[in-house]
């Protein structure tokens, strides 16, 4: 735990944001948006800089109060006796260039990742998701959520200020909001999105496919 000497805001801030990301890591991981240890999600505490982060290692159904980390946007430990999850950097980012984000909720889902393949956005073929998320772009990097993909992070977000969500191609997807629990809901929504896409397209394929025998 770090000596950082910035101040923690009342205990019933605390209390509430930990609650919210508890309950939402337990939830995700009870409709398997997440398995395994893998995955994270953060939440910051209102009118402040800090920010509360799930532990590295931890599982979302193993995520309570006790066993997460506080940290300042520079990065600075200053509560909590676990590591912070390693895409901490990506989480602080986006909080720096995104004043309105309250939460933040990233998971490996499969079907998303499959259809992350396809092109360079998840299909929005249900009009619930084009009307709730937009657009879903694919971003392709190098390897996990690490410092030298920060640039291309930060120039996707400058390009879209309204941005929700986004997919990191082979990885999973990132989804922030103005709260924990909206962000989960978002990546739900993804997950479901991406799984409906991913169907029509092996129905067409399909399709094709006798066409082409007939």
């Amino acid at each position: 735990m770090s000596n950082h000497m910035t101040s923690l805001p009342t205990s019933d801030l605390i209390t509430q944001v930990k609650h919210s990301l508890s309950a939402n890591a337990k939830r995700a991981y009870e409709i398997r948006l997440q398995t395994g240890n893998g995955g994270n999600l953060s939440g910051r505490i209102p009118g402040t800089d800090l920010i509360i982060i799930k532990a590295s290692g931890c599982s979302f159904d193993r995520c309570t109060a006790e066993n997460l980390v506080t940290v300042t946007l520079d990065g600075a430990q200053i509560d909590g006796d676990g590591m912070p999850s390693r895409e901490l950097a990506m989480h602080l980012l986006i909080y720096r260039l995104r004043p309105d984000v309250q939460g933040i909720f990233h998971s490996h889902s499969p079907w998303t990742i499959a259809c992350a393949s396809l092109g360079d956005a998840i299909p929005t073929v249900t009009l619930h998701a084009k009307s709730k998320l937009g657009r879903i772009p694919v971003l392709r990097l190098c390897g996990e959520t690490t410092e030298a993909n920060l640039p291309a992070i930060a120039a996707m977000l400058a390009a879209d200020r309204n941005l929700q969500v986004y997919v990191q191609d082979r990885h999973g997807i990132f989804s922030f909001a103005s709260s924990v629990e909206l962000a989960r809901h978002n990546a739900e929504l993804v997950e479901e999105t991406a799984q409906i896409a991913w169907s029509m397209a092996l129905s067409e394929q399909l399709a094709l496919n006798r066409e082409r025998d007939t």
